[in-house]
């Protein structure tokens, strides 16, 4: 039996600021390659693990354009609510989303929202995979939560789909995360969003398996956003057995240095520079505070660059004239 699974999409109607080609009509052909990758290989369904919206309401416009495309997938379509699907990350609001519409208007599309429901596939010769669905929660990555299926099927290949923050590594800048080497888990693989970086494949000494092949989506113009490549997973399980998994560069996603721009990235970074730059020169010799006064500020400046005097005095005489002017 084969699956194919892709990250975290992101439907929005405005492409990024960073983004310098059309971001709807690219995502449309991402969408429509996996639709095709899905029916050429035969697959009994596509998985999602949730944010197939860049916010909880989209215009209906954008909604009934991608409403239209999941309509040509071939096969079913398993996703659960993201961070990004619903309001202030409350499951209770999953109702009136545009996800749920979606889900309405689809008839492949199925949202998964109870963490013990479980969608049993079985093929002709009688293997059986049972996939579970942990959507975005308050209470996923605090002590683990969230990574095991909420309702276990032992006689089948155990599959959990997950929206949450499971990592290879120490992130070191938050500490709300899950770690693959030592989550605990009933499923046989766990399939994992919301980073969209993604790990690639990861399997551990127990057996257990983990995989997240990034976001089909590239919202940043970060370096590793630009360098990574988007990709899908196609997943085999025979006699409720993983015997192959497979990433799938998808060719519609062209390279990040064509689509993504760094200009206003590089701009804020020397901007930043410059100010940390004017904060060094105007602390006083000791560093333990500014100094506010414009006359010593420019003092300090020519003192420290080695201006001439004559330029530092014409510099003080314009301060002066300026605050005359302002007094009055």
């Amino acid at each position: 039996m084969k699956l194919l699974y892709f990250g975290d999409v992101h439907i929005r109607g405005k492409s990024p600021r960073n983004r310098t080609d059309d971001y709807k009509e690219a995502l449309k052909a991402k969408l429509r390659e996996i639709w095709k990758l899905a029916e050429y290989n035969k697959v009994k369904a596509v998985i999602c693990p949730g944010d197939i919206f860049d916010r909880p309401e989209v215009t209906n416009s954008v909604l009934l354009e991608f409403a239209e495309v999941f309509k040509e997938c071939p096969v079913p379509i398993y996703t659960t609510p993201g961070n990004h699907d619903v309001y202030s990350y409350n499951l209770d609001t999953y109702g009136r989303t545009s996800l749920r519409i979606l889900e309405l208007i689809v008839p492949q599309l199925t949202v998964v929202t109870d963490p013990k429901e479980n969608i049993l596939l079985q093929d002709k010769e009688g293997g059986v995979i049972s996939l579970s669905f942990q959507p975005y929660d308050q209470r996923i990555d605090k002590e683990g939560y969230g990574y095991s299926p909420g309702d276990p099927v032992e006689e089948a290949y155990m599959i959990h789909v997950a929206h949450g923050m499971l990592l290879d590594h120490d992130p070191k800048v938050f500490d709300r995360y899950t770690y693959v080497k030592t989550v605990k888990t009933e499923a046989d693989l766990v399939l994992c969003g919301h980073e969209h970086k993604g790990f690639g494949f990861y399997e551990r000494a127990d057996g257990k398996k983990f995989l997240n092949c990034g976001a089909i989506c590239r919202l940043s113009a970060s370096e590793d956003e630009i360098e990574r490549k988007v990709q899908v997973a196609l997943i085999t399980v025979t006699d409720n057995q993983l015997e192959d998994l497979q990433l799938i560069d998808l060719r519609s996603a062209k390279p990040g240095n064509e689509i993504l721009d760094r200009s206003q990235i590089e701009s804020e970074q020397k901007r930043q520079y410059a100010m940390d730059e004017f904060a060094a020169l105007i602390q006083s010799e000791d560093g333990t505070k500014a100094i506010v006064d414009l006359n010593a500020i420019v003092e300090s400046i020519a003192a420290k660059e080695g201006y001439a005097p004559e330029v530092v005095r014409v510099a003080l005489d314009k301060i002066g004239e300026a605050k005359a002017v302002l007094k009055v």
